[in-house]
């Protein structure tokens, strides 16, 4: 699709209005935001909750309409990370390196992050990077390039350090997501009492 710049956009401005259904869906999503920003003032819990259930049931409508197509793009994204995490792509390593360095970047500098849970991300995250570095020590000393995926498997030591690097990935978002929760309820706990 060759579209200039403002074709694209006035492409996209139009969309709501193709068909007599997008603009009813294009008047729900108005008045949910109303209704939603109005309750800002309001913070009646109620509304909150009819809002919360109304949106919940226009997506389960929307998956139940679509169920098919949408259990083979759920099924492809679950191929996807699989073989992102089994077979692992040298962008996708280095983009969860990434993350760890920014988790534990992060987790330095707040201040009200409780003792142990600092300790317990610091381990996490040091060892990925750790394992990271032989990673990348291991490709100096075998010269291999990064630029090819397939060079990875064939050093089973590099791959292996990739894999057990992903899974310890794996553990700090679990972890995390955990720990968020948790603390998420026990401040909402604190707050009632």
């Amino acid at each position: 699709m060759d579209l200039s710049l403002v074709e694209k956009v006035l492409t996209f401005l139009k969309i709501p209005f193709q068909s007599f259904l997008t603009i009813e869906i294009f008047l729900i999503f108005i008045i949910l935001y109303i209704f939603l920003v109005y309750n800002e003032k309001r913070n009646n819990k109620k509304v909150k909750i009819f809002l919360t259930a109304l949106i919940i049931f226009f997506i389960f409508l929307l998956i139940f309409y679509f169920q098919e197509d949408i259990s083979i793009v759920f099924s492809e994204i679950i191929k996807t990370l699989m073989r992102c995490f089994y077979f692992p792509n040298i962008i996708f390593y280095f983009l969860t390196v990434i993350i760890t360095l920014i988790v534990l970047i992060y987790t330095i500098f707040k201040p009200n992050i409780t003792r142990l849970n600092k300790i317990i991300t610091y381990a996490i995250t040091l060892t990925d990077l750790f394992l990271f570095t032989n990673f990348i020590s291991l490709a100096i000393s075998n010269n291999t390039s990064l630029t090819n995926t397939a060079n990875i498997y064939q050093h089973d030591e590099m791959f292996i350090l990739v894999l057990v690097s992903q899974i310890i990935f794996l553990i700090l978002i679990i972890y995390k997501s955990i720990y968020h929760f948790c603390y998420i309820k026990h401040q909402k706990l604190k707050n009632t009492q």
